[in-house]
């Protein structure tokens, strides 16, 4: 099962750079499947849309642009920093620590934040 989540992140690389070159963020089929791929690597039983409810709320939050290619950009950083912690913590855990942090009006960026709802994770797991 590892291995298959393994391969499907760069198969999501793939289909972000192939296409028809219409980045039209409207584009509802394309939206769907990205949200398809992201629901097959995401650790845990979410749903595809639970998945696009909660990126939607951070990238509101974090003042970033709801569209495909943040989609994808987004889910592949998550997905690597699941892996790298090991298995301690699903993507959804990282987004829902970022959502509660709020610290988006503070001018804190979607990836700074990113990264420090992932050291904190990592500090709160070492200190258990």
């Amino acid at each position: 099962m590892r291995l298959k989540k393994l391969l499907i992140v760069p198969i999501i690389v793939a289909f972000a750079s192939c296409g028809s070159g219409n980045d039209d963020p409207s584009d509802i089929g394309a939206s769907i499947e990205t949200f398809e791929m992201l629901e097959a690597v995401f650790d845990g039983p979410y749903s595809k849309y639970a998945i696009k409810d909660k990126l939607d709320e951070a990238f509101a939050i974090y003042n970033m642009e709801a569209n495909q290619g943040n989609y994808l950009k987004a889910g592949n950083s998550l997905v690597d920093y699941r892996k790298d912690g090991n298995g301690s913590f699903r993507e959804m855990d990282i987004i829902n620590h970022m959502i509660e942090a709020n610290t988006g009006e503070g001018g804190v960026s979607f990836d700074e934040q990113l990264n420090k709802s992932v050291r904190a994770m990592k500090k709160e797991l070492a200190e258990k």
